[in-house]
């Protein structure tokens, strides 16, 4: 020990005080037989805080470090830090890594981080890859309140997935596919409710390719349909695809359309007219249904804005009532009076697709149902 009078400095373990009381090496306020060097003032030799590197502070307990700090400022609890806040413990331990209790509780009431699936509270924990949040409970089908997946998926109120979802009759929750597919599954209410606020407008916008093709709006106690028509699904009779123009008149068949395994009470075959005047027209043909199956399902507009397809040589003008000509075209009636052969009536002569057979199709509103 080295006192400098001079200065009013004392030194220990250095013959030169830099300060008013500087220990140089090594510090322990023990009996000097400390298993890691300390300060303490217990008596328990290898607990307490040390310095294992330059600009490094670190807590040991029982002999083991458990806290560092770096040089860095990154702070490691278990492990030595590599990100600004780390902590390790062995991934076969089920309990909460990080755990945050109301004072008095004993219980991860607040909630907690975890690695293992069993004994859980509240919080957010890892399972099959999937991160979830579980809410009050102790069993993972009960607790678990929201799940993203490896896919992206993400569920609300079930650890289904889903695909599951869309095909359930027994699972309630909700999900949003990283694909981009919304599903919600309810018991015995509605699934989905739009509810604006404030002023009338759109409820709901309907695009494709990002461009807006129809709305879904409100105006007072009155929710308009905009920009389309009704339609259903029907089938040729021997379930083919051939190719078919759009707004062609298609006309009603006794035989019904088939899906193995599914109920069918109203959906009926179709082909296309043949009868002039047919006054059993089942509407228009739109496209072919996209889905990838083994059913070749048409698109059959009913009711509402539409084309129509007109044969080569013939004209029609904005309010003509229009009737079949028996080949798939329509032609204007002879007179004004809606009739059950009354398909459409024209709302505009400008010619939206002209085919290669000379036909051409313009805007009319379905009269056919």
């Amino acid at each position: 020990m080295k006192i400098d009078a001079v200065n009013d400095r004392v030194g220990i373990n250095t013959a030169s005080p830099a300060t008013a009381f500087e220990v140089s090496g090594q510090a322990s306020f023990s009996d000097g037989t400390a298993a890691l060097p300390s300060i303490t003032n217990t008596g328990d030799l290898n607990t307490g805080l040390y310095f294992p590197a330059a600009d490094t502070v670190a807590v040991a307990t029982s002999g083991t470090e458990r806290l560092r700090v770096t040089s860095a400022g990154l702070v490691g609890i278990g492990t030595t830090p590599g990100k600004l806040f780390q902590v390790y413990r062995n991934n076969t331990d089920q309990d909460a890594q990080v755990q945050v209790e109301q004072a008095g509780s004993g219980s991860p009431v607040l909630g907690f981080l975890k690695t293992g699936v069993a004994a859980w509270l509240t919080g957010l924990y890892n399972s099959d890859n999937s991160y979830r949040i579980a809410a009050s409970g102790t069993d993972l089908n009960t607790s678990t309140r929201l799940t993203i997946d490896t896919d992206g998926n993400v569920t609300v109120g079930t650890t289904s997935s889903p695909t599951t979802l869309v095909s359930t009759t027994t699972i309630f929750g909700a999900a949003l596919s990283a694909a981009g597919h919304g599903i919600f599954v309810r018991d015995s209410n509605e699934p989905v409710t739009v509810n604006r606020l404030t002023n009338d407008g759109t409820l709901l916008s309907l695009r494709q390719a990002g461009v807006a093709e129809g709305t879904i709006s409100v105006s007072g106690t009155t929710v308009s349909y905009n920009g389309g028509h009704l339609s259903r699904w029907a089938q040729l009779p021997d379930n083919s695809r051939p190719e078919l123009l759009k707004g062609t008149v298609m006309s009603n068949l006794d035989q019904m359309s088939n899906w193995d395994n599914e109920e069918n009470e109203q959906l009926n075959c179709v082909q296309i007219s043949t009868v002039e005047g047919d006054a059993n027209v089942a509407g228009l043909f739109v496209a072919w249904d996209s889905t990838e199956d083994d059913y070749n399902d048409i698109l059959l507009a009913m009711t509402g804005d539409m084309v129509i397809r007109i044969a080569a040589g013939v004209t029609v003008a904005r309010g003509d009532l229009l009737m079949s000509s028996g080949d798939g075209t329509a032609k204007p009636q002879a007179d004004d009076i809606i009739r059950a052969k009354t398909i459409a009536k024209v709302t505009s002569n400008h010619v939206s697709h002209t085919y290669p057979d000379g036909s051409y199709a313009v805007p009319c509103v379905v009269m056919a149902c």
